[in-house]
């Protein structure tokens, strides 16, 4: 199982915080595609083409990066402020 967390507008336009889900992914391009292909809204939140960073165990990375059972992943949107 990995586990999956979705934060700031994320998590409200997915209505949803976290998840585990069964770990059958090798990298987290898949684990993308896997989430978009839930449908909306998760096509649209989840684009190829957005900006947002994926952490594995804490770490954000910058590229495609191999997953393993029991990682812990945050899906984080851009952040703006002021």
């Amino acid at each position: 199982m990995i586990t999956v967390t979705y934060l700031a507008r994320f998590a409200e336009e997915l209505g949803l915080t976290q998840e585990q889900i069964d770990f059958n992914f090798p990298d987290s391009d898949a684990l993308l595609t896997h989430l978009r292909q839930r449908g909306e809204p998760w096509q649209q939140v989840l684009a190829g083409e957005k900006v947002y960073k994926i952490a594995v165990n804490n770490v954000i990375q910058h590229t495609n990066t191999e997953l393993k059972d029991g990682d812990n992943i945050a899906l984080l949107p851009p952040v703006t402020g002021g």
